[in-house]
């Protein structure tokens, strides 16, 4: 039975109460035409939902933390810039945030806002239809994941293909980089590397593969191979000059093993006070790299101090707030007849890319580079905005980048984004029981997590595409047909048994 606790009801009436209040009192004044002021206002109250909701979800921070996770990276995301430019220099907010006048940063600040609150209410609000599961987890541990038989079997196929596959990825990833050390950062967006279609092919189940192997549920000794080679791959993406890859991953990971964790017994766990406080740490220290990289990326003065650096680092993030921003300033371009086609750009990238539709319909493939002819044809919300915005920045290869955010509300509005939020607090809900499921949709679920964590600044529906992919689908029907195949002439408790053999789920280190 669901029960609520006095003392979080207590809390949680407080202080989104004290939300809400600043909330209606900041579109009070809009109507009495003090729009500066509101926007002060509001920006109190977007600090007080944050306290509200990180509070809230401490109180379970294990089953919470995929979504905990979320809500910082969009506040680093899409109100980074907003915190920086709001504390360190006040008086040039329109300018630093990119927005005509105060009213339009006053509805900038508030569709942000609307959305990280409809993401939280809907998480909290579908808790009910997930409380078997997530209840399963605290009364039984590492027994409520879902037990099979060929877990051992899939778990070895996929390691083997993760180490066959990352020679053509490592391969195309040292190509990348040489390609942004000799040409710069900028011109991997406006020029692409031909990469022989094989080694290209081959290469696309690298990832899978990793997914997959975490998904059978491995013990310690058993990941260390595997978790060492997708620690490479991670390092080296940086040579790409992007820092995406390695956050998104790393963030994928940490979620994973704090998921684990939470299925042991309390102890056994591994996640203590100890280890978030050298996490912390190491986080800190993790930051202050990645900005690093960024100023030699961009050839600027590296000699700063760590606050400064740590600022900088939010500040360059959260830029992904401008594009909310350049929407509401622009929104009167936008042609609302055909405006829904930037939120469902990724399916029709993929109709057009995908070898099966692209024939059957006689379609022609989506190149995604930097020109003009292409930004003309596209509905691909990031190149249409930035060339809308700032042509001559668009074609030397810079961008604004997309938000499912801009996009929610340039499709359909509020209600766009009201019901885009929802999307993503029922599917982060799920995540929260991930692991009590069978190991495709725990698969499934890991490569969707990288994807959410980046949705503040990505395409609303990419997750959709890139994951449930035929590629994707294609490998994990294989890898299932295959572990069947070993099954029918392999005894596997009996291999479980034998030495060098696999274990079986129980008997998991």
């Amino acid at each position: 039975m669901l029960k609520i606790k006095t003392s979080d009801f207590l809390r949680d009436t407080i202080l989104f109460g004290i939300t809400i209040l600043l909330m209606f009192a900041a579109n009070l004044m809009t109507v009495f035409g003090r729009a500066e002021t509101a926007v002060d206002v509001l920006f109190f109250a977007v600090i007080m939902m944050n306290i509200a909701i990180i509070s809230s979800l401490i109180v379970n921070i294990r089953r919470d933390f995929a979504l905990l996770i979320f809500v910082g990276a969009y506040n680093i995301l899409l109100l980074g810039r907003v915190y920086t430019s709001w504390f360190g220099y006040h008086h040039k907010l329109l300018m630093l945030l990119e927005a005509d006048d105060f009213p339009k940063l006053f509805q900038s600040l508030q569709i942000v806002a609307l959305s990280l609150f409809c993401v939280y209410g809907v998480y909290r609000a579908v808790g009910p239809f997930f409380y078997r599961r997530e209840s399963a987890i605290r009364t039984k541990g590492i027994h409520a994941a879902a037990q099979n038989d060929l877990n051992p079997i899939i778990r070895r196929i996929s390691a083997v293909v993760l180490y066959i596959s990352s020679i053509p990825f490592f391969y195309i990833l040292f190509t990348s980089g040489l390609a942004v050390l000799r040409n710069g950062y900028l011109s991997s967006y406006t020029n692409t590397a031909s990469v022989p279609s094989v080694i290209s092919r081959l290469s696309m189940f690298f990832v899978p593969a990793f997914a997959v192997f975490l998904a059978t549920l491995p013990g310690k000794n058993q990941m260390k191979l595997p978790l060492a080679v997708y620690g490479a791959y991670m390092l080296a993406s940086l040579l790409t000059g992007r820092r995406n890859t390695i956050v998104t991953e790393a963030l994928m990971l940490i979620a994973y093993f704090v998921l684990r964790d939470s299925m042991l017994e309390k102890e056994k766990r591994v996640l203590k006070k100890r280890t978030v406080a050298y996490g912390g740490v190491f986080g800190i220290a993790a930051v202050y790299l990645l900005q690093l990289l960024a100023l030699i990326r961009a050839g600027l003065n590296t000699d700063r101090g760590l606050g400064e650096m740590l600022v900088s680092f939010v500040d360059s993030q959260g830029a992904s707030f401008r594009v909310v921003v350049q929407t509401v300033n622009h929104i009167d371009l936008f042609n609302p007849s055909t405006a829904y086609w930037y939120l469902f750009y990724p399916f029709e990238l993929f109709v057009h890319n995908n070898i099966v539709t692209k024939t059957l319909f006689g379609l022609t493939p989506i190149i995604e580079v930097q020109n003009t002819e292409f930004v003309r044809t596209t509905h691909n919300f990031g190149h249409a905005l930035t060339f809308m915005v700032d042509p001559d920045r668009y074609l030397s290869g810079g961008g604004f980048g997309t938000s499912y955010v801009a996009e929610a509300y340039v499709a359909y509005g509020i209600l766009g984004v009201i019901l885009v939020s929802a999307m993503v607090g029922i599917i982060f809900r799920f995540f929260s029981s991930l692991l009590t499921r069978s190991w495709v949709t725990v698969a499934f679920g890991l490569l969707a997590l990288k994807n959410f964590v980046y949705l503040p600044r990505n395409f609303a529906f990419l997750w959709v595409t890139e994951v449930f992919n035929i590629t994707y689908i294609c490998f994990f029907v294989g890898i299932y047909l295959a572990a069947l195949l070993i099954a029918k002439g392999t005894h596997a408790r009996s291999l479980s048994h034998a030495r060098g053999g696999w274990l079986t789920w129980e008997e998991q280190p």
